[in-house]
């Protein structure tokens, strides 16, 4: 494997001091469930995989994007629970977790169940092992056939545990599946599907590797093609493979649990670089995943040791540039959040996660950053266009003036850089449209600040290529 290009603790501390504030905070909702993962769905709304505290036939919850309860769907037989969820074209969503294969039944096994768009149990399916072992399902993916993927976890009575690896068909129907371990304690914790394989990252060791995070492909007909190692892994405890997501710019990003690093590799796992998100004396990591314009967004938990004792939990969400570089970060401490198992940037920029106090499920939503300060707008001027919005190719932007004088129409990222100046100089009075095509840019959410000598106004524009 190539060398890690290493990020020193000088350009850490630096990057830190000069990080911005948070974004603020629209919303915070708290509900009786345990809630672990969160999706925007195609509306607006935020679907949450989890369970209910007192029910645990609840397993999906669909909230407003105001943060309004909607409903909670029921999947039969009793005792499920949810840890991943996806919304497919037909505005359906599927989730995995583990279920039990009839009412009666205390033995837990890796579960799938499709949800219609209006909260209705469409059908389930549960997979049971061998040896009446546990079982659990972590990551779900669909597949180009309609069909899905999905890895986790088999925990028998006897014997070691293996990461678990299933194929099925569009009904949850079995194609196959697959058992990955070879001594200890081994699980699956993410599933991607990339250039008609899948890609698995588990956790476990092999013959020739030693216990830690392990890259696996698989082709689409269950066959292992490679699985690889990471023995350079950075960090001062025995890693723990948590979460993998794919690159803005190619290639993987993966996270360990304690202590968290999170390593950049291209997609047959060589690691190109790495940074550690912050935290506190004993920190954790659950999720990570990418912003519209390139970033990483990390969720997580922060635990002040105090001697030998834990002093506080935090839950924790921080934002960072391409290269790992921290933009912003969020101690969630304040509104009793103890862990942040999602969270994911918005279609409009702005930001969703999803995390427990220790009694209720929590959820919180912030507004887009804009990474600059706008002066405060005046009723002289107006935006009062952007059509289409979103766009692929080109938009217009309309914009009015009361009277006669110079403006400047500018475009931002998130971040508060310039990206393009649409027009500068002395405009008339009245309406004006200019166009924006952007060119050589990534795809994501970004800011269009009209300026005169009375004030400036800022909208939001969604760029999709």
């Amino acid at each position: 494997m190539r060398a890690f290009i290493t990020v020193s603790l000088l350009l850490l501390l630096t990057t830190a001091a000069k990080a911005m504030d948070p974004p603020a905070v629209e919303w915070e909702e708290l509900y009786g469930s345990v809630f672990r993962d969160v999706q925007e769905t195609d509306s607006g709304d935020y679907v949450v995989a989890g369970r209910r505290w007192y029910n645990y036939a609840r397993t999906l919850f669909l909230f407003s994007s105001e943060g309004d309860y909607i409903w909670e769907a029921s999947v039969y037989p009793y005792n499920h629970a949810s840890f991943a969820v996806i919304q497919l074209e037909s505005g359906d969503f599927v989730a995995t977790g583990y279920g039990v294969s009839e009412s009666s039944s205390s033995q837990y096994s890796l579960s799938i169940y499709k949800i219609s768009s209006e909260g209705d149990a469409l059908w389930s399916k549960v997979y049971e092992f061998e040896d009446n072992a546990k079982s659990y399902g972590n990551s779900l993916i669909e597949l180009p056939d309609g069909g899905f993927a999905v890895c986790g976890r088999i925990d028998p009575t006897e014997g070691m545990d293996q990461a678990w690896i299933l194929r099925t068909d569009a009904q949850g129907d079995t194609l196959w599946t697959r058992e990955w371990a070879y001594t200890s304690w081994a699980t699956a914790v993410s599933i991607l599907f990339h250039d008609n394989s899948l890609l698995v990252l588990a956790q476990g060791n092999t013959p020739t590797t030693p216990g830690g995070p392990h890259l696996l492909k698989y082709d689409m007909d269950g066959n292992l093609l490679w699985e690889t190692n990471f023995p350079d892994w950075p960090g001062t405890v025995t890693p723990g493979a948590e979460a993998m997501c794919e690159a803005s710019d190619g290639g993987l990003l993966l996270m360990d649990n304690y202590w968290p690093t999170i390593m950049h590799t291209d997609y047959e796992g060589n690691p190109d670089w790495w940074f550690w998100p912050p935290g506190a004396s004993q920190p954790y990591g659950y999720s990570v995943s990418t912003t519209m314009d390139g970033g990483i967004l990390y969720g997580g938990e922060q635990t002040e040791i105090v001697g030998n004792d834990p002093l506080s939990w935090g839950g924790m969400i921080s934002r960072h540039d391409s290269l790992g570089n921290l933009l912003w970060y969020d101690d969630l401490t304040r509104f009793s959040c103890i862990k942040i198992y999602s969270a994911r940037q918005l279609s409009q920029g702005g930001y969703i996660a999803a995390g427990e106090t220790g009694a209720q499920g929590f959820l919180i939503k912030y507004a887009p950053e804009l990474g600059f300060e706008s002066e405060e707008s005046s009723p002289s001027l107006e935006i009062s266009s952007i059509s289409p919005n979103p766009f692929s190719a080109v938009t217009e932007i309309q914009f009015s003036l009361v009277e006669a004088g110079y403006a400047s129409l500018t475009v931002f990222d998130l971040n508060g850089r310039v990206v393009d100046i649409l027009g500068e100089g002395v405009f008339t009075e009245g309406e004006h449209t200019l166009q924006w095509a952007p060119e050589g840019i990534a795809s994501g959410c970004y800011m269009i600040r009209l300026t005169t000598e009375h004030g400036s106004v800022i909208e939001n524009m969604i760029f999709i290529k």
